[in-house]
């Protein structure tokens, strides 16, 4: 197999088990690195597609010039990217977005005469209250009877609730949920596209309720669990309490960090089980190699490192060194649980807790900010199931090396961080500053103080502005008032028709809290603060990007007006590293 056809599987295969993300960023990476062909840019733009970012999809489909190949795949793709934009749209928006995917699908079909394409016209012809025109697509379908694949009982069972035949689509579902070979990914599409019709009213919602709790996704796990030396009774125990709770909770994903004891029981069992595996470390590598698996013994290393090579992706909650600071692993818990919230959305599904637990201790009060007691409340504090696993006779006589320490004066904290610059400001004359301080920045400064205490620090210097905030939700709002505030900006500036708008960065991160030496003002800053001002210069005009944390936070708090789209891996400002990024938006009505 050559180089792209082995990219092409592994991006195919990742997209299969829903992990639109590691996808993208496979194919980004090969074609970074040379490998190229037409099918890793098809695989590439479904992967952002399914990702959630329908028009930056749509752009890359666009750039890459899918359209010109003739591949019905690649033709039928414009369709699931227009139908995935108009259900982010309302109205007569929604109506245009529809009548696009539906007229490329058709085109698809016509050019290959293939059922997949067929059957997704047919769909958004009954969408759009093309009743007849639907049924003249489906019936051949349901003509062809019971198929031997998945995807062919999925089409079947689509062709039959068109015909409003939901007795025999129920049947063939049945018989889809019986198959051992669909995968999370494959299930979630189904999912989706049945809802969707029942949305616009083309089938009955109970039966499409039906359907879908049969071919549902099962859940994706996070973990969390103690810390224990390796080997005796107390290992043993562990991996067959974990094994039979996987045994009788089906997965379709699995999300956590790689600490000995129970987070690499929790992976090596997902690994043999062929689950896929998401890790999250919550700070440099190293430093959680010291403090989290060789603390209970360097034979955890080995095993850290083979679960760690067989993950489907590994992310940073942030790549700073270690400081003895409790936030550190609070961080990287609130990233991992909002990436399994994420994951679930993705999926169609839920998303569920599971929890090593210590007799002794579990019933316990959380006495620290961090550890498994935390972690479970603070997943049952934001609604979340957890799966308690209690194991007795682990040995908790873990040896922690020395770690810098900031001096005990020092404050430090979890906090959302914004930067924002304004493209343009250089082509400004000096009659227009005036006028750009007072509408412009003067605006911005009006937002900020619409927020109220939220906002806990300010600064600007010229074009730019730094803000702290309390909390992620807070500044995704702030971020996307101040977009709102300078969508028409005044004509005054002179800036028609050039590339001119405000760039925002934000971010979720720890942060030292201070007085500044020199001028004698407060003081806030750290690695995530230099962070965030590296984001600002990479974003595009007019967007506001944010980090996987502050995604993964908006998750965990179940705010439902954003939308994240993922961006992919990109390389910040400065030589500071690549950073994986999302685009954020409100949410449709």
């Amino acid at each position: 197999m050559n180089d792209a056809a082995a990219v092409e599987a592994d991006v195919a295969h990742r997209l299969g088990e829903g992990d639109a993300l590691s996808a993208f960023d496979r194919a980004a990476a090969a074609r970074r690195d040379g490998t190229d062909s037409p099918r890793l840019r098809y695989l590439m733009v479904r992967a952002l597609a399914a990702s959630g970012d329908s028009q930056g999809a749509m752009r890359l489909y666009e750039r890459l010039d899918l359209a010109v190949s003739g591949d019905v795949d690649s033709l039928a793709l414009a369709g699931r990217i227009w139908k995935d934009d108009a259900f982010d749209r309302v109205g007569a928006a929604r109506t245009k977005s529809l009548q696009h995917a539906a007229a490329a699908y058709d085109h698809a079909w016509q050019a290959s005469g293939a059922s997949f394409p067929a059957i997704n016209a047919a769909s958004l012809y009954a969408m759009l209250g093309e009743k007849e025109r639907a049924a003249a697509l489906a019936a051949p379908i349901a003509a062809n009877g019971a198929a031997e694949t998945y995807w062919d009982r999925a089409t079947l069972v689509e062709a039959l609730l068109l015909l409003n035949r939901g007795d025999e689509a129920l049947v063939h579902a049945r018989a889809a949920h019986a198959e051992a070979g669909p995968r999370a990914g494959d299930r979630a599409s189904t999912c989706r596209q049945i809802a969707r019709l029942a949305d616009c009213g083309v089938v009955e919602a109970a039966l499409a309720r039906q359907i879908v709790d049969l071919l549902r996704p099962p859940p994706v796990g996070v973990y969390c669990g103690r810390m224990f030396r390796a080997g005796g009774v107390g290992e043993a125990n562990a991996r067959a309490a974990i094994a039979s709770v996987f045994d009788a909770q089906p997965l379709s994903a699995l999300i956590g960090p790689l600490a000995c004891g129970a987070d690499i029981l929790f992976a090596e069992e997902a690994l043999a089980r062929g689950i896929d595996l998401t890790v999250v470390l919550p700070f440099a590598e190293d430093d959680f190699i010291a403090q989290s698996v060789a603390s209970g013994g360097h034979e955890w290393v080995a095993r850290y490192v083979r679960c760690r090579d067989s993950a489907s992706m590994v992310h940073f909650a942030s790549s700073a060194r270690y400081v003895s600071d409790d936030c550190q692993f609070i961080l990287g818990s609130h990233t991992m649980m909002g990436l399994a919230k994420l994951r679930a959305r993705e999926l169609e599904t839920s998303a569920i807790q599971l929890a090593v637990v210590d007799p002794a201790v579990a019933a316990r009060p959380a006495t620290s900010i961090a550890g498994t007691n935390a972690d479970i409340a603070l997943w049952q504090r934001h609604g979340g199931e957890t799966l308690t696993i209690p194991v007795g006779d682990l040995d908790r006589n873990l040896d922690f090396p020395a770690a810098p320490k900031p001096p005990e004066d020092t404050r430090r904290g979890l906090y959302a961080i914004l930067f924002a610059d304004f493209a343009g400001f250089s082509k400004l004359g000096e009659a227009e500053l005036p006028i750009f301080a007072r509408e412009v920045m003067g605006g911005i400064g009006c937002i900020l103080d619409d927020f109220g205490e939220a906002v806990l620090f300010r600064n600007t210097w010229g074009d730019a502005v730094y803000a702290i905030i309390d909390d992620p939700a807070t500044a995704a709002r702030i971020a996307l008032a101040m977009q709102q505030k300078l969508d028409v900006l005044p004509p005054e500036l002179g800036l028609e028709g050039k590339k001119a708008g405000m760039r925002t960065g934000i971010h979720f991160g720890p942060i030292y809290r201070g007085l500044d030496p020199v001028v004698g003002n407060e003081l806030w800053y750290g690695t995530e603060v230099t962070r965030t001002a590296r984001i600002e210069p990479v974003t595009l005009v007019g967007q506001v990007y944010c980090t996987q944390p502050l995604a993964a936070m908006l998750a965990l708090g179940n705010a439902r007006d954003f939308d994240c789209d993922y961006v992919g891996k990109v390389r910040l400002a400065k030589d500071y590293g690549d950073l994986a990024l999302y685009r954020l938006s409100r949410r449709s009505a």
